[in-house]
């Protein structure tokens, strides 16, 4: 079996489009959350998810967005719900905040943040030991796949595999500005991990800004 898995999309439509695109023989794609938020098109990215990942679960970003309940003093939370449809707000307020799932023999934890904490807990390869095995808090599952740091990283606590795929909309690994922008995520297949960086054009991320509010401009430098 061949699976995609994808995290922190936040609303860059090009980079999830062309990430899609490029894995487009696999037999299932996983999606670990922040899907919107950040980025200028969410609806679109949510519908992407809709159509074409097989399990998703939801992160921090999803349901703020959601709910309406801005995150320190994030405009985009406050307009987003309202450039959305009903529907596509339902779906997100409806997600999911762990899933566990067998695929060729190993069994794996889908979670945005973290076992413990799911929304905002984090495993980070620079963190102590002792903080990581607390995030991981001993599930019974071989695997855990989470998100939400923006970081691609793979580390072993007890026994047990922590696998981040990195993030497909919004880079974290360098300076923004002058680093890395390719789309990340990993690929399954029979059991076999893989990191893959996706190209994608940014001179069309770069118009789709242009038809959202003028403080848009400063995630994009």
């Amino acid at each position: 079996m061949k699976i995609l898995v994808v995290a922190d999309i936040h609303a860059n439509y090009r980079a999830l489009k062309a990430t899609l695109d490029a894995f487009d023989n696999v037999d299932e794609v996983w999606c670990l959350g922040d899907i919107v938020e950040y980025g200028p098109m969410p609806s679109a990215c949510i519908d992407l998810v809709r159509q074409h990942c097989d399990q998703v679960v939801v992160g921090n970003h999803d349901l703020s967005f959601a709910k309406c309940q801005p995150q320190a003093d994030d405009d985009w939370t406050v307009w987003f719900p309202h450039n959305t449809s009903i529907n596509n707000l339902d779906y997100l307020n409806n997600l999911p905040t762990l899933l566990t799932l067998e695929r060729d023999g190993i069994s794996y934890c889908l979670v945005h943040g973290s076992p413990s904490n799911h929304l905002t807990g984090r495993f980070h390869p620079y963190t102590e030991e002792a903080e990581n095995r607390q995030n991981l808090q001993y599930p019974d599952q071989d695997r855990i796949l989470a998100g939400h740091t923006h970081m691609a990283m793979q580390l072993e606590i007890d026994g047990k595999l922590v696998a981040n795929p990195g993030t497909i909309g919004q880079p974290r690994d360098g300076d923004y500005r002058d680093g890395d922008y390719r789309a990340q995520c990993i690929v399954i297949e029979d059991g076999q991990i893989q990191y893959h960086r996706v190209d994608y054009d940014l001179d069309l991320l770069a118009q789709d800004y242009q038809y959202r509010p003028r403080w848009y401009t400063q995630y994009i430098g």
